[in-house]
């Protein structure tokens, strides 16, 4: 039976209903599993009654992008993959044995078939980039070690969990820093949230050469911003000035909280960290151009072994303060601090 045809147009996803397509099966592997992650977004064409897995229909061997991004799902009009369902509904999976393999290994004379979780699931390789081939269990791409000298486990520098560094189809190693280890679901998920401009090597930053490997070996970077960049007013909180004084005994009687600029009542924050603060009256401080640091700052600059050098470095009129004085007390709980980048500027002043 040949699939009814139908022009290609624009389609609706149903985007804004979530949880809509969990319980409709994609239609090349019979899945219905929601898993980003692993089989890519899942989308439904409610027009047409068609969920796809996004990994599933790119891999698959018998259809192209012909339309433009905003076209069927990503530029797959619906007429192709109506066509290449019905031409994956004669191929039978060599692994589950079912119907519906639209993935093919492409080395030449390998007449594997398979549908994308199955693939998964026996170790196949799928390249996302070029033609996005993809490689069966007994023609995949191999990380060939010359000499393998390492007689413990190392850490995989994502999870810091501890692994063989063994190269397999699970375990992966840096090109461009010998000694750096990863799991191939940690160098999965990085990808995912890094995108194609933030994903690099986590010892040496390195993008080019790691990423032209880690394409290599099946792993998928997507041609997006990193989702930290994508989180709306993810930033926001760097532009907040963090206004508490956090000395023991606080002398303001409006508390930690008020803030008098051009008076004793100012609060200054710590010179190191930018997440501690005092009253300038509350730590007897003559003026804001006087250095002032807290507790916990204090305490590593007098272990340090370049205290000395530091201290001949402060402003000119600057009083020091003695390690007895108020604004070495311990301190008291605090609110939340903001984060210590935010005051970089001010603490410049």
């Amino acid at each position: 039976t040949v699939l009814e045809l139908v022009p290609s147009a624009p389609c609706k996803m149903n985007e804004n209903k979530p949880g809509a397509s969990q319980n409709l099966a994609c239609v090349f592997c019979r899945k219905n599993d929601d898993c980003p992650n692993k089989y890519g977004e899942k989308k439904t064409n409610e027009k047409w009654n068609l969920t796809v897995h996004y990994y599933c229909l790119l891999m698959s061997s018998g259809i192209w992008q012909r339309g433009k991004e905003e076209e069927g799902v990503y530029g797959f009009l619906i007429e192709d993959i109506r066509k290449e369902v019905n031409r994956a509904s004669k191929l039978k999976c060599c692994i589950c044995k079912k119907t519906g393999a639209s993935i093919g290994c492409v080395t030449p004379r390998c007449k594997r078939s398979y549908h994308f979780p199955c693939g998964l699931q026996r170790e196949c390789i799928f390249q996302f980039t070029g033609n996005f081939a993809s490689f069966c269990w007994k023609h995949r791409p191999v990380q060939i070690i010359t000499s393998n000298n390492y007689r413990d486990s190392l850490p995989c520098t994502i999870c810091l969990e501890y692994l063989e560094p063994v190269p397999t189809y699970s375990i992966l190693r840096s090109p461009c820093c010998k000694n750096a280890w990863f799991h191939r679901d940690c160098l999965q998920v990085q990808a995912i949230n890094a995108g194609v401009f933030f994903f690099r090597c986590t010892i040496c930053n390195n993008s080019d050469i790691f990423q032209k490997e880690m394409l290599r070996m099946g792993i998928h970077i997507p041609e997006k911003d990193a989702s930290w960049e994508l989180e709306e007013n993810a930033y926001q909180e760097l532009l907040q000035h963090y206004e508490h004084c956090d000395v023991r005994r606080c002398r303001c009687k409006e508390g930690r909280d008020y803030n008098a600029p051009d008076s004793k009542w100012e609060i200054k924050r710590c010179q190191c960290c930018g997440s501690s603060g005092t009253h300038l009256a509350c730590s007897s401080l003559r003026s804001w151009e006087q250095n002032w640091e807290c507790l916990e700052c204090r305490g590593i600059l007098y272990n340090s072994e370049d205290f000395q050098k530091a201290k001949k470095h402060t402003l000119p009129n600057t009083n020091s303060v003695g390690i007895t004085d108020c604004l070495l007390e311990e301190s008291s709980p605090k609110l939340p601090r903001q984060s210590p980048g935010a005051q970089h500027k001010d603490l410049l002043r």
